[in-house]
Order: structure tokens, then C-alpha cells, then sequence
């Protein structure tokens, strides 16, 4: 196997940035239906959930840290509603009626932090197997 070291310095620098900079652009899409008005829109739209009824009163929508969580769970789950369909812990018809443009954003937003976090898990498996060699 060809060494982390053996590289290019522009394939080690586009290796180390390209996970971290789509991670960031996941993040951002969140953050901005956060600061938006967005933010009411998707708080209101799922309702049926326990569990997200209980973040919105527990956490409150006062504080920026607290407001983009939010909207990470809801995005969570927008997109993976599996298993609270499964249990009964969100409504089908709730689901779709969900506004159509927030849901693709959230969709996206989660999807790009998944893929974000996954390459710099192999990023820093990769680096880390070079090095022991």
C-alpha cells in the first residue's frame, strides 16, 4: 500500500479538506433554517413526536446552540422516520404534509454531515494505518 507520506501535497491537503468542508456545508444548511424563519415552520410542522415535543420544551428556542439542535433532530428525523413510523412515534400523514422545500434541505443538510463525518473517519483511519506501516 502506497504511504499517506508518498502523496502530493495538494492530495493530502484536498484528502484532508474535501471531508471537513462537506461536513461544514451540512452544517450550514442547518444553520440556516435555523436563523431563518424556517426555524417556526419546522418546529410547527412535527408535532406527534414525543420526543421532539419534549427537546422543544426542555431546550427551548431562546438560544442559538439550542435552536440549531433542534432543527438537527427534526432533520434526523425528516430523514430517517423509519423507526418512529415503526413504533408509532410519528404520524404518516404529519410526515407528508411537512413543506416539501424544508424537508429536501434537511435531507441534504443531514446527508452531507453523514458523508462530512464518515470521510474524516476514513481520513484519519487512512492516516492512521500509514503510520503504522
Amino acid at each position: 500500500m502506497i504511504g499517506f507520506e508518498t502523496w502530493s501535497v495538494i492530495l493530502k491537503l484536498s484528502f484532508l479538506i474535501v471531508p471537513f468542508a462537506i461536513a461544514l456545508l451540512g452544517a450550514s444548511i442547518s444553520l440556516h433554517i435555523t436563523l431563518t424563519p424556517n426555524f417556526h415552520v419546522v418546529c410547527s410542522a412535527i408535532t406527534s413526536n414525543p420526543y421532539i415535543e419534549q427537546l422543544k420544551i426542555c431546550w427551548g428556542t431562546s438560544s442559538l446552540k439550542w435552536r440549531w439542535m433542534l432543527v438537527c433532530s427534526i432533520g434526523g428525523l425528516v430523514t430517517l422516520p423509519c423507526l418512529a413510523l415503526r413504533f408509532g412515534k410519528l404520524d404518516v400523514e404529519e410526515l407528508k404534509a411537512f413543506p416539501s422545500t424544508l424537508k429536501r434541505k434537511l435531507k441534504i443538510s443531514v446527508w452531507l454531515s453523514i458523508i462530512g463525518c464518515s470521510g474524516i473517519a476514513v481520513t484519519v483511519a487512512i492516516i492512521e494505518l500509514s503510520k503504522a506501516q
